[in-house]
């Protein structure tokens, strides 16, 4: 730090410096965020003061809160928005920890309260078979990366269930996993990779027959799918409950996570985890609930502290102006563009690996120098992707479970950037 500080002048240019280094979202085909909507960015420097973990200062604030909960949980087809219960959060990696953080407490409390009722050699028995191994989360295999923090911060084991060809988990292996130290089930609702949404229904009757809680991770799909106009091209009609139903109009589901960051149009961060009531929680909130005798509230259950009011008034904002036409104005956008983009790929010699469901598409490359059945490796993929950046300033991500371009279609995309990419990735292929 310097011992005397710079002059706002100076200042101001070196923000501005640092400013041009950051994208724009021009050229950009792999982030699932977006340039926020207008209002939302007038809310976010209206409430910058704003504290949502201190509510008692911040009356309004909270207020906002609770009503984006409520709103959420409408959209997610809750059956009695008024019950659910929820707050919101940094995104969806955080949701996800504290969705886990309650399976894995309210499992233990579980165990806690059935042992007290055993015969001390039954306790000494059940004790050493939950200890034979530990605590477990399914999921499936397409499941996005914070799991793997989660299990680490958590200390327990990730099941991986089996996908079908369209990246979509197999019900069969979620239930083939399941075992008595089995915490809970995650469904995805549009994947990280391919933009795929798990069978929700069947496992939300997987979960009900177990017993267990069913985490959805909607953080892009929560914004996409109760606003999705469906085009099947499939004639399996099981394959249509994708847009159906998802969240908690299936009874299995307790919670859901969703990123107003993304498909919502809000600022970052703003995340959203909403779960279906207080009483699924009456188990395991004591584990985060602590007393806060120097707050104007007496106790604090959220994962963290300080949260900022500023996401909140933003997130409220541009819920509020939106609402379900301007969203499902802003999903059909986005579709238009998957629409335009499958023609210009055409015209390449080139199509998605899987049909696109939202707004996310995948691409495979022909591997010229092997037999025409061949695509691309790993390397090669990357390769690609590098040189649309280095030769072109595309940036575009690459998929891990296959070899494979990945490009996410969000609202500040156009019909000319498409156009553009797509002849500049065909010089790249084609040399």
């Amino acid at each position: 730090m310097n011992k005397k500080g710079v002059s706002e002048e100076e200042l101001l240019a070196e923000l501005s410096f640092f400013s041009d280094t950051d994208t724009n979202f021009k050229k950009v085909f792999s982030s699932m965020c977006t340039i926020p909507h207008p209002i939302a960015v007038v809310a976010q420097q209206q409430f910058s003061l704003s504290n949502i973990g201190d509510p008692g200062l911040f009356q309004g604030t909270c207020r906002m809160e609770m009503e984006i909960i409520r709103m959420s949980a409408f959209m997610l087809k809750h059956p009695d928005s008024v019950s659910a219960f929820g707050h919101m959060t940094s995104g969806g990696t955080e949701s996800n920890i504290e969705a886990v953080f309650h399976m894995k407490n309210r499992f233990l409390s579980f165990s806690s309260f059935s042992s007290s009722h055993e015969s001390k050699t039954q306790k000494i028995q059940n004790s050493s078979k939950l200890n034979d191994s530990k605590l477990n989360l399914i999921l499936p295999k397409t499941a996005h990366f914070s799991f793997e923090k989660i299990a680490n911060l958590l200390d327990i084991e990730l099941k991986k269930a089996d996908i079908d060809s369209d990246f979509r988990v197999i019900s069969e292996s979620v239930e083939s996993l399941i075992d008595k130290n089995t915490i809970g089930l995650i469904g995805i609702a549009g994947n990280t990779e391919f933009g795929e949404c798990d069978p929700i229904e069947s496992l939300s009757e997987i979960a009900l027959k177990y017993n267990l809680p069913l985490h959805i991770d909607a953080a892009f799909g929560g914004f996409v799918y109760p606003f999705l106009e469906i085009e099947n091209e499939s004639k399996d009609e099981s394959k249509n409950e994708i847009a159906n139903k998802f969240a908690f109009d299936l009874p299995g589901v307790t919670s859901v996570s969703i990123d107003p960051h993304k498909m919502g149009l809000s600022v970052i961060p703003a995340g959203v985890l909403v779960f279906r009531d207080e009483s699924f929680l009456n188990l395991s909130l004591d584990k985060i609930k602590v007393q806060t005798p120097y707050l104007t509230s007496k106790y604090q259950s959220t994962l963290t502290g300080t949260r900022s009011g500023s996401s909140v008034a933003a997130t409220y904002a541009v819920m509020k102006h939106l609402g379900f036409d301007g969203y499902k104005k802003n999903v059909a956008y986005c579709m238009d563009l998957v629409n335009h983009f499958k023609k210009e790929l055409s015209k390449i010699g080139l199509k998605p690996y899987i049909s696109p469901k939202i707004n996310i598409i995948v691409v495979s490359i022909e591997n010229k120098n092997k037999k025409i059945a061949d695509c691309a490796d790993y390397a090669e993929i990357e390769k690609i992707r590098s040189q649309l950046l280095e030769k072109y300033g595309w940036n575009v991500s690459a998929t891990k479970t296959i070899p494979a371009l990945r490009f996410v279609l969000m609202p500040h995309v156009t019909k000319e950037d498409i156009t553009r990419m797509i002849s500049d990735l065909k010089e790249l292929i084609d040399y």
